[in-house]
């Protein structure tokens, strides 16, 4: 976590920050990336830095964390289900396709959390992703709360263990896709939905198959 003067900073200054951050990552790797660098885009200077956090190692952990935070924050009315008796599995084919639009938006945000979920940044890559988990078990437990009641998804199954799976399949499938588009030169991000979207469907599918309620 940052220091107590990061966290005094304006949110218009942290977040230029933690922007320049995410960009100096995303060009030149965690091992090269420099943290004078950071501040000169920053705005601040190099020792301020040091106020702000411990190490590097610190900042790119919370770049993470800040990461998935404004992304979730930005697009929270695309991220929850409005309608309760929706079923869950239609909001996830909808949901899917709205989501890719809004990465293309934050397109620097979204390769940074891109090569994270894909390992480049090995040794942190345990530890960043055990936030990401941790993030993406809230959202999913909510939403599948949602599908209990409704009766789109099963009440006979702990709902832990169907969030684990659904989890696992969901982590499995983007990495088959992005593994996908980098084998042919191209990035996931800048590809149409259409071109994945038998694929998330069907992926879709057998998750309702296999815990669906109705």
């Amino acid at each position: 976590m940052p220091k107590e003067t990061f966290l005094n900073l304006s949110a218009e200054k942290q977040e230029k920050i933690m922007r320049a951050a995410v960009n100096e990552f995303n060009t030149n790797g965690f091992d090269k990336g420099n943290i004078g660098d950071i501040a000169k885009s920053a705005g601040v200077a190099k020792g301020s830095m040091y106020q702000y956090f411990e190490n590097k190692r610190e900042l790119f952990l919370y770049a993470v964390k800040w990461t998935l935070e404004l992304l979730v924050k930005k697009y929270a009315p695309n991220l929850t289900i409005q309608n309760e008796e929706m079923d869950i599995f239609d909001f996830l084919i909808t949901n899917s396709k709205s989501s890719m639009k809004q990465i293309r938006e934050e397109r620097e945000l979204g390769i940074f959390v891109q090569d994270v979920f894909l390992g480049k940044y090995n040794s942190l890559t345990d530890e960043s992703m055990e936030f990401m988990i941790k993030f993406s078990n809230e959202y999913m437990l909510k939403l599948l709360e949602v599908g209990q009641k409704n009766g789109s998804i099963r009440n006979d199954i702990d709902i832990h263990l169907i969030s684990l799976y659904t989890l696992g399949v969901s982590y499995k499938i983007k990495e088959y896709m992005m593994n996908k588009a980098r084998a042919h030169g191209e990035d996931i991000l800048n590809d149409d939905y259409d071109k994945y979207e038998d694929d998330i469907k069907a992926m879709i599918e057998l998750l309702k198959h296999g815990m669906g309620g109705r």
